[in-house]
């Protein structure tokens, strides 16, 4: 038995679908597009009618630039004329387009029905379109529910059931996708109109009222059950059976009566189990869709929040901030930037559970037993290590050794704007801070609002931070 790939590459060659990834692979999905409606009309065109087509369709997109994918042909892709001509011979090469030589030497072009083909299916990618997938389904379960079904043509009236379960189950599975598509456009609408017009214009026309109206309407989940009851009496009744071995080996008269017998029971199993998926994969299309209109109802109230005169006065925040600084840190801002009072309303746009951060849980590691043999360069990497741990931690050693790079003896007093502070020993002033009343602490501080007995105390900017007064004395 051939398998797929050989099958499909002795019928078009490798660049047919190498065409779809060239550098002008829209426009000549879009040439594909216009051209074949006139074949459906006449079946044919001459060459220097489908080159006119083609040249409507460059005049009419002036922005396309046509990118030259024959090395000789630059000259040629200078005028449309030349363009078109470009374009179509790349079609016909690959195939999309058939020109059979002709004894009257006339240059005719058809379509290639695989092109077609291909035309259809690339159509409902990029459209979406949706059909009525109720149909399909409808039409199989009226076929096994004719009581003058499966007679003389017994196996192409199961041959049909299958291509039409199988067609909507297709149809179901692009709404599906076409879900997909909404839920994109919905995150990227900015707007209410934008929002409103995807839930309600094409959302609930093309999804809902496509699908679920019509499952309503149509009774399907009823259908499919005794649909599936006929399948399942037509399974056993050796007539019917009989019939369509018969008519099965008519069509092929290579095939034995085992094997038809056999395909024959193959394609009644896979009628049975595509019936069967049919309510499953709508009730999975429900549950899709109502997680669409949960999401399309919250992006609705996002935007009307966001779209308030709140977001008015945030825009301007960020506006007067911006100008402010001009490109500077954030830091730098002056102090006065001339913004309204807050209202205390406003405060409770903020929860503070919104800005809780939860701890991170360590796996504790392994400990590995140091060997007796150690060297003197691993005994100096180990305390070089432990060393620089020491010193990124905010303890009472990280504050003792900040003071003790302060010049002066025991008993010198410095005051927070004598300090030299870097941006590397906010750290350490912080420590300095933390373990001011620490037992082992080799200094006192005392704040200039403890001291002064004010609730006002004065500030100092240092490595970019205002931190309040204080003064800190040597022991």
């Amino acid at each position: 038995m051939n398998q797929l790939g050989t099958q499909l590459y002795g019928e078009v060659p490798r660049e047919f679908f190498g065409l779809l990834a060239g550098p002008n692979a829209p426009l000549y999905a879009d040439v594909l597009d216009r051209l074949a409606p006139a074949f459906e009309d006449v079946g044919h065109l001459s060459r220097a009618e489908a080159a006119e087509i083609v040249v409507a369709l460059l005049r009419e997109r002036p922005d396309v630039e046509v990118r030259a994918e024959f090395p000789d042909a630059t000259a040629e892709a200078a005028t449309l004329q030349g363009q078109a001509s470009l374009l179509l011979r790349r079609l016909v090469e690959t195939r999309w387009l058939l020109e059979p030589v002709r004894s009257d030497w006339q240059r005719l072009v058809t379509l290639n029905p695989a092109a077609e083909s291909m035309l259809s299916s690339l159509r409902q990618i990029a459209r979406g379109d949706h059909g009525q997938f109720t149909d399909s389904i409808q039409i199989a379960c009226s076929q096994l529910l004719n009581p003058d079904g499966f007679g003389e043509q017994a196996f192409a009236d199961l041959e049909a059931c299958l291509s039409n379960v199988r067609q909507g189950l297709r149809e179901l599975r692009r709404m599906e996708g076409g879900i997909e598509r909404h839920t994109r456009r919905l995150i990227a609408s900015d707007t209410l109109r934008e929002n409103l017009a995807v839930l309600y214009d094409d959302f609930s026309e093309t999804i809902g009222h496509a699908c679920y109206r019509e499952l309503v309407r149509a009774r399907l989940p009823s259908r499919i059950l005794h649909a599936r009851r006929r399948l399942d009496t037509l399974a056993t009744d050796e007539r019917v059976l009989d019939q369509m071995q018969r008519e099965r080996l008519r069509r092929g008269p290579q095939v034995d009566a085992p094997t038809a017998a056999a395909e024959i029971r193959t394609r009644v199993d896979e009628l049975g189990r595509l019936l069967e998926s049919v309510v499953p994969q709508a009730d999975a299309l429900d549950r899709r869709a109502a997680d669409f209109a949960r999401r399309a109802f919250a992006r609705l109230r996002y935007l009307q929040e966001t779209t308030s005169h709140q977001r008015e006065i945030v825009q301007e925040v960020f506006r007067r901030v911006e100008s402010a600084t001009d490109g500077g840190r954030l830091h730098e801002i002056p102090e006065d930037l001339g913004l309204p009072s807050p209202w205390l309303v406003d405060a409770g746009l903020l929860s503070p559970d919104s800005l809780y951060r939860p701890r991170l849980r360590r796996i504790p590691g392994e400990l590995e037993p140091v060997g007796d043999d150690v060297t003197e360069q691993e005994i100096d990497a180990a305390m070089a290590e432990l060393g620089s741990n020491l010193r990124d931690t905010l303890n009472v050693i990280r504050a003792n050794r900040f003071v003790e790079r302060i010049e002066g003896p025991a008993g010198t007093r410095v005051g927070l704007a004598d300090l030299p502070v870097r941006n590397d020993d906010v750290a350490d002033i912080i420590a300095c801070l933390l373990h001011a009343g620490a037992r082992d602490a080799a200094y006192a501080v005392e704040a200039e609002r403890d001291a002064a007995d004010t609730a006002s105390p004065g500030s100092e900017e240092k490595a970019g931070y205002a931190i309040e007064n204080f003064s800190l004395e040597k022991k």
